[in-house]
């Protein structure tokens, strides 16, 4: 089995270089779309159906986020939900979300 580790090693410079760019892409609008899911999930309180009493309990202990980032995307959430328009900024890259710290 190849590790994640040994498979970048085994990459070529230019190669290494374009995986990097794309996982990068990739992470931002992962994190764009969970920001998304988040404005919706909180909107529908659908954590207090699941059994927790916060949003910020759901994601630190369901979705196992560190706390730093459960707030951080929170905040997120709650800001693109009075605009929408910054949804379409941190896609483009306009805009970072907030950092995903551990």
């Amino acid at each position: 089995m190849t590790t994640s580790a040994q498979a970048c090693a085994d990459l070529s410079d230019g190669d290494l270089l374009a995986a990097v760019h794309r996982l990068a892409t990739d992470e931002r609008r992962a994190t764009v779309r969970l920001i998304a899911s988040l404005v919706e999930l909180d909107q529908r309180r659908l954590y207090l159906a699941e059994g927790y009493s916060s949003l910020f309990t759901y994601c630190t202990q369901v979705l196992h986020l560190s706390e730093h980032a459960a707030y951080g995307r929170i905040e997120a959430a709650r800001v693109v939900r009075k605009y929408p328009v910054l949804l379409e900024r941190l896609e483009t890259g306009d805009l970072t979300p907030p950092p995903n710290s551990h």
